[in-house]
């Protein structure tokens, strides 16, 4: 086995639970709308304008990796069809930076911190997302040597563009690179079908269970150092 050199890390629900940062989120860009257009609050629910969201990915496929632009995208269609039209592109813009904005306050689970500190000390570590939460903001991007979205790649996991990324700027091979992440398609399946190990983040209460395809997991950041040790071959 050759030496590990690289650790990607998911972010969502690996290095903090996502669920309620999202739905803290979406409840403070939805009274911003209700603020700035009542129009569009009158005519769209939260559910319904999430719906339409939804439907206008439908028509626009381009936007399928490109989750920032899609939410601003659609929006813009929606306060056009409530009579915005020549301000919706800027009060979109506007209202995806309140929603954004809110989505990087997170809070790390317990031990992340100190965990991420000490294994920055012995691989180099790089963050692949799917989503448009933004590590640069976080007191731990100093333990990151990259971090990469879909969006920079126009292709999300499983697919292999970033985690090819992650091992072109590493200079890598996929033997000598660990993927942690709890999604089991996206993270574990996507980051074994290149030939990289795998630990399964098990972190939330539902958790799935460990996938036949994850090398090892964990359910605690204190675990994490001794699994890739064990992987490392140490």
């Amino acid at each position: 086995m050759k030496n590990i050199k690289l650790l990607c890390f998911d972010l969502d629900d690996t290095l903090w639970l996502s669920k309620p940062v999202i739905e803290q989120a979406e409840q403070v860009f939805y009274a911003y709308l209700a603020t700035v257009a009542p129009r569009l609050t009158e005519r769209f629910s939260p559910t319904s304008l999430r719906a339409h969201r939804l439907a206008f990915l439908d028509s626009h496929p381009e936007f399928k990796h490109q989750i920032s632009q899609w939410r601003i995208a659609s929006l813009s269609d929606a306060l056009a069809l409530c009579g915005y039209r020549h301000q919706s592109a800027t009060i979109a813009q506007q209202a995806f930076s309140v929603f954004l904005a809110e989505r990087q306050k997170v809070t790390l689970f317990p031990h992340c911190e100190t965990i991420l500190g000490e294994l920055s000390k012995q691989f180099m570590l790089i963050s692949l997302t799917n989503g448009n939460a933004d590590l640069g903001v976080q007191t731990i991007s100093r333990y990151f040597s990259a971090s990469y979205q879909a969006e920079d790649v126009n292709a999300a996991k499983p697919s292999a563009p970033l985690f090819l990324k992650a091992l072109d700027v590493a200079s890598c091979d996929p033997e000598e690179a660990i993927h942690i992440g709890d999604h089991v398609i996206d993270d574990i399946s996507g980051a074994k079908a290149l030939g990289l190990h795998t630990i399964q983040a098990r972190l939330k209460p539902d958790s799935p269970a460990p996938h036949e395809l994850a090398d090892t997991h964990f359910s605690d950041w204190r675990e994490l150092p001794s699994k890739i040790q064990q992987l490392a071959g140490s």
